[in-house]
């Protein structure tokens, strides 16, 4: 066989294996999930994972000078969470269900996940292991995310509902959506393509009036399950300006908050966005918050943030997390570490 024969049978059987696997990933409930956690499960290879809790560990103090952010129910959200996602040991069942366990018993309270990071069991199950040591479930602040591939009135609820189950709970305390677009996997990529590596999404896609009516029509679901109950507030992730208002204007659920990437360095278009929301009374939760994956490695090596942290006898990563509290953005930083989150915790005084 020459050359060309062999380079026609390699393509053909390559487009055919690539066939079959986006075939079987249209069959997946988040087609997106696979490869996400295949990526941070390689980073992990050979890396520890989260420890066993002592079974003697009882619960400790809350943080000293917790802080707390008003919500449109009434509720409070302490402002200091942990993200359950982006990370070898977010993708580990038992690591995962051990994080939030240390978390609450080290006096934690609030813990971020969604439904594409797929540890909602983990995460439900140390939930009640905490609370079978004597967590209170009404101090727990439990937020979780609506991904687009369930956008639209039905599919909402229907997820929604079965988000309540996957997590084991009673209620969920926040339901975001995740992302303004309903996508398909090229957008998917592009869109986590800027998140991790810097850039913009183009939001544009969004205005499309088949985006926009999925927007709405989610959000009429999720105000549906919030008053049966099932949810206690809902929000949005990654929403601009103009997307919050086609919400406001629905005159439903009001928007209780907006998770955005937020840092020193974002840029100009994201801090109005914060000024907006802060104006309106939607709580802003911010992400990346020691500056992401294209500005991390450098934040924590910048002069002025180790002179400020020796000064003060703190990490840099304190310093940062503790700016966005003080920029009024909550945070949610996110380890398997037990000791990190000791650290974490300690940002508020």
């Amino acid at each position: 066989m020459g050359v060309i024969g062999c380079c026609g049978t390699f393509c053909g059987l390559l487009v055919l294996l690539i066939s079959l696997l986006l075939g079987y990933m249209s069959t997946l409930e988040h087609p997106i999930a696979p490869i996400f956690m295949a990526v941070f499960k390689l980073q992990g290879m050979g890396k520890p994972l989260t420890d066993p809790v002592p079974d003697d560990l009882l619960p400790q103090a809350r943080p000293d000078g917790e802080l707390f952010f008003d919500l449109p129910s009434g509720h409070k959200m302490p402002g200091n969470g942990i993200g359950m996602c982006c990370r070898p040991t977010a993708y580990d069942h038992d690591s995962v269900r051990r994080t939030v366990l240390w978390y609450l018993l080290q006096g934690g309270r609030h813990i971020d996940t969604a439904s594409v990071y797929r540890n909602h069991e983990a995460v439900g199950l140390g939930m009640k292991d905490a609370m079978a040591r004597g967590v209170p479930r009404e101090e727990i602040f439990l937020v979780t995310k609506l991904f687009p591939d369930h956008f639209g009135y039905e599919e909402s609820m229907e997820k929604g509902e079965r988000m309540v189950k996957e997590l084991g709970v009673d209620y969920i305390d926040l339901v975001l959506m995740h992302a303004p677009i309903k996508f398909g996997p090229g957008l998917i990529m592009n869109f986590y393509k800027a998140k991790f590596l810097g850039g913009e999404v183009d939001m544009k896609l969004g205005d499309q009036p088949e985006q926009k009516q999925f927007r709405l029509e989610t959000w009429k679901g999720l105000s549906q399950l919030r008053e049966k109950g099932l949810i206690r507030n809902i929000g949005v992730s990654n929403f601009n300006i103009g997307h919050m208002k086609e919400i406001q204007s629905l005159q439903l659920a009001p928007i209780a908050a907006n998770q955005m990437q937020f840092h020193p360095w974002v840029p100009e278009w994201m801090k109005e966005i914060v000024a907006f929301c802060h104006k309106e009374k939607i709580v802003v939760t911010g992400y990346f918050s020691l500056g992401g994956f294209d500005h991390k490695e450098k934040a924590l090596e910048l002069e002025v943030l180790n002179s400020i942290a020796k000064s003060h006898g703190r990490r840099p990563a304190q310093i940062l997390l503790r700016w966005s509290l003080q920029k009024n953005v909550s945070i949610i930083p996110g380890t398997g570490n037990q000791k990190h989150m000791v650290y974490n915790l300690a940002t508020y005084n």
